[in-house]
């Protein structure tokens, strides 16, 4: 008796070792890693999958096109494999960046931004489908009507419209290029805030390359220049070095140095320099890069495309905006015109967030989701109306639907 027992006891030992752990039984939740959005939002999730949601009058959430003004409720995106960056565009096309270094598109096809010429007619796709001739894309930025995709080589490329002509070898292409182009003058780039018309590129050394007009000293080469229509090719910012961090709105440039410093340049037409003023639209740029912020704590800079606002984050894992205030989206509690002075956004443990339109979002490190800006979001992600003056916590199935 003694000995089945043991047998017994022996049996169901072997048994359970051979058990899967209890977290591999079910299926574990994704969680969502990245955030880009216009007026429609692109979310990644852990498992490499996309979902969508918003306006999607040219078929930018991945579904076939509806009434312009409908806000879609999140559902997956179709696409062959794994994703690891998404990227919405201002003119209403989504972009996703494959494990495989592919980059898919759809959406609004405006002066060949899809990377396609698309039949006559056509607005637009529902369905993603790869940009032909690009592979081993490390990281890509989407900016009005132009997309740029920095490569595993540190290279960068870009297509779409509105590109300058010194990327197109001195003549002027309308109404746009579809095959990316290499970029000259561009090196060891690690990421692009702005596009291909005007914009930053930040390099593994923490230099920062400009290009594009300098009205208001966007360029940051310590003047001004009113030939508008004359874009200058990438070169570097002088006066500025060890950058971890750049963004870029409304001709304003802002740059996180690896000591915690928050420095700015260019336009100060939306508050958008940080320092707690505001300029005309006649009124001067400041052409040199100088600190912004009187902190020494800082990580990154993000900046909303449409909603025109500058947002930093702290190693102590808090917020700090600046810019335009019109819909909330700088989370402080303001609707106005502008928040001029640097203002701490009262949502703690902060670890990631993003900025896009008009919208801003926040993750805080128990995973939790945080919704604040313009009120056509809200309906859908909230289930209220009006403007979110402050950060709203956002139910994970209105962002992850079921399978």
């Amino acid at each position: 008796m003694r000995r089945l027992t043991s047998t017994i006891a022996l049996c169901l030992v072997l048994h359970l070792a051979l058990q899967p752990p209890a977290a591999q039984v079910g299926a574990q939740s994704p969680t969502v890693t990245q955030i880009a959005a216009s007026t429609h939002i692109l979310v990644l999730l852990s498992d490499g999958t996309v979902t969508a949601l918003g306006v999607n009058q040219f078929g930018q959430v991945g579904r076939p096109a509806t009434a312009p003004l409908r806000f879609l409720p999140a559902a997956r995106v179709a696409l062959p494999a794994k994703a690891v960056q998404v990227a919405a565009g201002d003119q209403g096309a989504s972009y996703a960046l494959l494990e495989d270094g592919t980059v898919w598109a759809w959406g609004y096809g405006f002066n060949r931004n899809l990377g396609v010429e698309l039949a006559a007619r056509v607005m637009g796709r529902h369905t993603p489908a790869q940009v032909p001739g690009l592979t081993g894309v490390a990281r890509i930025a989407a900016f009005e009507a132009t997309v740029m995709a920095v490569m595993g080589d540190g290279s960068v490329r870009a297509w779409g419209g509105e590109l300058p002509v010194f990327y197109t070898g001195g003549t002027r292409r309308y109404p746009g290029v579809a095959q990316p182009i290499v970029v000259d003058g561009l090196a060891n780039v690690v990421d692009i805030a702005g596009g291909a018309p005007r914009g930053y590129a930040l390099t593994r050394e923490g230099r920062v390359y400009a290009w594009g007009p300098n009205l208001k000293g966007e360029l940051g080469t310590g003047s001004a220049s009113i030939e508008e229509f004359e874009p200058r090719a990438p070169a570097l910012v002088p006066g500025i070095s060890d950058v971890v961090s750049i963004a870029t709105v409304n001709r304003a440039a802002v740059a996180v140095t690896r000591d915690g410093r928050v420095w700015s340049w260019g336009s100060d037409e939306q508050a958008g320099l940080g320092h707690g003023t505001y300029a005309d639209t006649f009124e001067p740029g400041q052409p040199t890069p100088a600190i912004a912020l009187a902190i020494t704590d800082a990580v990154e800079v993000k900046a909303g495309t449409l909603g025109r606002q500058f947002i930093v984050r702290r190693r102590n894992g808090t917020l700090v905006g600046w810019g335009n205030s019109d819909w909330g989206q700088l989370g402080a509690g303001v609707v106005g015109r502008f928040q001029e002075a640097p203002t701490p956004i009262k949502l703690p443990d902060v670890d990631a967030y993003w900025l896009g339109g008009n919208f801003s979002f926040a993750r805080t490190k128990d995973g939790t989701i945080w919704f604040w800006g313009e009120e056509s979001a809200a309906p859908t992600l909230l289930g209220s109306k009006g403007n979110q003056r402050i950060p709203v916590k956002v139910a994970i199935e209105k962002l992850i639907p079921p399978l």
